[in-house]
């Protein structure tokens, strides 16, 4: 196993503050699908299926917010907001900030 594609998971839940009571779901949440095709003897599974969940969370999650602050705000302008904030480019942007994918 290449040791510098095996993130410190400890050191992980540090950066966060938060520390998982099942560590095997932050280990899959972490896992690249090409990672698991390279080793297949790896024990974890990869994070597809976490990222469909933690994406329909981030969005229930934000709409929510968002009914609240603008409550009167048409549904075609909140979208918008919530694209805004829900896309690829501002999530790498917040995930740089926190310091994820430095390989801990």
């Amino acid at each position: 196993m290449e040791e510098n594609k095996i993130i410190d998971l400890e050191s992980l839940q540090n950066s966060l503050a938060y520390f998982f009571n099942n560590i095997s779901l932050l280990r899959q949440a972490v896992t690249h699908r090409s990672f698991v095709n390279e080793h297949p003897g790896w024990e974890a599974k990869h994070n597809e299926r976490l990222e469909f969940l933690g994406d329909a969370v981030l969005n229930l999650s934000l709409s929510t917010m968002l009914l609240d602050q603008y409550p009167d705000l048409p549904e075609g302008h909140l979208s918008k907001i919530r694209a805004s904030q829900v896309n690829e480019k501002k999530l790498a942007s917040l995930s740089s900030q926190l310091g994820l994918g430095r390989g801990f």
